[in-house]
């Protein structure tokens, strides 16, 4: 017993962090590359506690004759994340290529959805450019909760502070109303930098990050609070032309008997449905092309114009105003072409933004800046006689065996009319663990089309959200029509009989086959399933190829296929897709003799 309690020695260990800049440029716009050299003197790195820090401003056409300006930001789940396109990892400067993740931002997309709840939310928003729900922003009229309506509190826009009357026109970049640059700390989404062991740069000679970043359309979002096409009922409610709670139909606003008169105004006043109690939870700004849409998308006003003055009426008594209300004048005349009477019963009147539905502009051309980009470095302080030992034992023959958890990305074109497709993947993965399939919509949108999301995929029609058509087209799943679907691979069918995923499909409730498969192929591509809200927002299809800690399945000189059915006449297909097939798989870097080697 007298050695029961014996402590092994320990390594002393000092953590210090060292700021790498990017090598080739202050400032990336779309389309960039940006190229990180982290040197072998940071002999030992913790990389899963390393950094990407960058800046980030966007940009909106200036005011014209046809532009308008509105607020934009990025991503509401992945904020700064959707920026990347692309991330290649290597040793030295381009030695050996060590990780490619070709759809980062697909891929990440996938992990924030589905390994998500509300601490990780609050944290992604507080330093990766995500954004939160905050209740100055509430739907009031029973529309789904969304993070992408947050006009108060959101990062990228200045805060308005108080009732002040707004009549300068939001600008792209402004220190009191307008868009603002946002600054933000990335964990990079990939095997290395999720990996928790130490990484031995100075064997490798240390690492070469580059990122390549995405078009600017595929990242820019609208406010759902200002959109027709997501959660129509939370934009402002249309009150009256005058603002007095009195009747209507005797106190100036839109004639009561007939719209026939085609009554008109330079002036709208809103009520207080969806928290409109102030000029700093308004949604639309100065400058912006508006006009008004109905409750149920059905009628949409064709006179526009844009808007000139924000303000926040007090109400009470001795006034006619008997509830404090917002009011907005514009630039011109709005007639009332619709034919009906806006009132707030029966026939309520919704304002919406009208820059991205435009007939009078070809494209909405969005933009933005990276600047300040910076490689915030974890280094491990080790004593000398460690790292001399380690030395020593490499130059008589010794290896280390570095492993880690990285994706390949097998892409795969479908077009409309494949009702019965077969993926096939020539899979090369010797430690592979489970396969993560996004079916993407393929469609080649403007800006326009994907910041008013008209005609993009249709994520559901939730009774007093009226329809929710997707703004992430680029970067998440879509189950479009699809029935069934099947695995075939070594010479078997798995799972033994078909998944059925039609509800899915049909947008009316969850199929319970393939949350099974989902949750398993999750968690043996290291994504912890915490929340399936999103299946439809996000639909992807997995299969789990191993299970168990440590378990993996050699997919070498194995024929993989995955058989789809889009067989109900009653609910096709309406895009065309492109499946980011990632194989998530254990990589393993052998350091010998002086030379490096990746075995996939």
């Amino acid at each position: 017993m007298s050695g029961f309690f014996t402590s092994s020695d320990k390594i002393k260990v000092g953590q210090t962090e060292v700021s790498v800049p990017s090598e080739n440029g202050l400032n990336y716009n779309p389309g960039g590359r940006i190229e990180l050299y982290i040197p072998p003197t940071s002999k030992f790195i913790d990389l899963s506690q390393t950094k990407l820090k960058m800046d980030v401003e966007l940009s909106v056409p200036s005011v014209t004759a046809t532009n308008g300006v509105q607020r934009i930001q990025l991503d509401d789940k992945i904020g700064l994340h959707s920026l990347i396109r692309s991330v290649r990892l290597f040793s030295g400067r381009k030695t050996a290529l060590l990780e490619e993740i070709e759809g980062y931002d697909i891929l990440t997309a996938l992990r924030f959805d589905y390994e998500t709840n509300e601490s990780l939310r609050a944290k992604r928003a507080l330093g990766e450019g995500a954004t939160t729900y905050d209740p100055a922003c509430r739907g009031t009229l029973g529309t789904t909760k969304t993070t992408q309506g947050n006009c108060f509190s959101n990062p990228y826009f200045t805060s308005v502070e108080g009732n002040p009357t707004l009549s300068t026109s939001y600008e792209t970049t402004d220190s009191t109303y307008g868009l603002q640059k946002v600054k933000g700390e990335l964990h990079l989404n990939t095997g290395l930098f999720r990996n928790e062991a130490v990484f031995p740069s100075l064997l490798t000679d240390g690492l070469f990050v580059e990122i390549l970043l995405q078009d600017a359309r595929k990242v820019v979002r609208s406010l759902d609070s200002t959109n027709r096409y997501r959660r129509l009922k939370l934009n402002p409610v249309y009150h009256s032309i005058n603002g007095s709670d009195g009747s209507r139909a005797t106190n100036g606003s839109f004639a009561a008997v007939s719209a026939s008169a085609n009554a008109s105004s330079d002036t709208f006043y809103f009520t207080q449905d969806n928290n409109q109690t102030s000029v700093a939870t308004f949604p639309f700004v100065v400058g912006e092309k508006v006009t008004f849409v109905s409750n149920d998308n059905a009628s949409v006003n064709g006179s526009v114009a844009r808007i000139t003055e924000i303000d926040h009426v007090t109400g009470g008594a001795g006034t006619d105003f008997g509830t404090s209300k917002t009011k907005i004048t514009l630039s011109e005349k709005i007639q009332n072409t619709t034919g009906e009477t806006w009132t707030g019963a029966g026939t309520q009147y919704h304002l919406m933004s009208f820059n991205a539905d435009s007939s009078d502009i070809s494209d909405y051309p969005v933009s933005y800046v990276v600047s300040n980009v910076e490689m915030i470095v974890r280094q491990i302080s080790v004593p000398d006689g460690y790292e001399a030992s380690m030395m020593a034992m490499m130059k008589e023959g010794g290896t280390i065996n570095y492993d880690y958890r990285s994706f390949t990305n097998y892409r795969y074109s479908q077009l409309v009319g494949d009702n019965v497709a077969n993926i096939r993947l020539p899979l090369i993965e010797s430690r592979a663990t489970s396969i993560l399939c996004v079916p993407t919509d393929a469609t080649q949108y403007s800006a326009k089309q994907l910041l008013s999301a008209s005609t993009t995929y249709l994520i559901n029609e939730a009774s007093d959200d009226i329809n929710n058509r997707s703004q992430r087209s680029a970067i998440t799943g879509i189950a479009d029509g699809l029935q069934e679907y099947q695995w075939i691979y070594d010479g078997r069918v798995a799972p033994n009989r078909k998944v059925d995923v039609s509800k899915i499909s049909s947008k009316s409730s969850v199929s319970q086959y393939w949350t099974i498969e989902a949750e398993k192929s999750l968690a043996m591509a290291d994504m912890e399933p915490m929340s399936f809200l999103g299946f439809q927002d996000n639909f992807f299809i997995g299969r789990a190829l191993s299970l168990g800690k440590n378990a993996v399945y050699d997919a070498r000189g194995k024929d993989f296929a995955l058989q789809l059915e889009y067989t109900d006449a009653a609910n096709p297909q309406t895009k065309p897709k492109l499946w980011n097939n990632f194989v998530s798989h254990l990589r393993r870097l052998e350091i010998k003799n002086g030379s490096l080697m990746v075995q996939v």
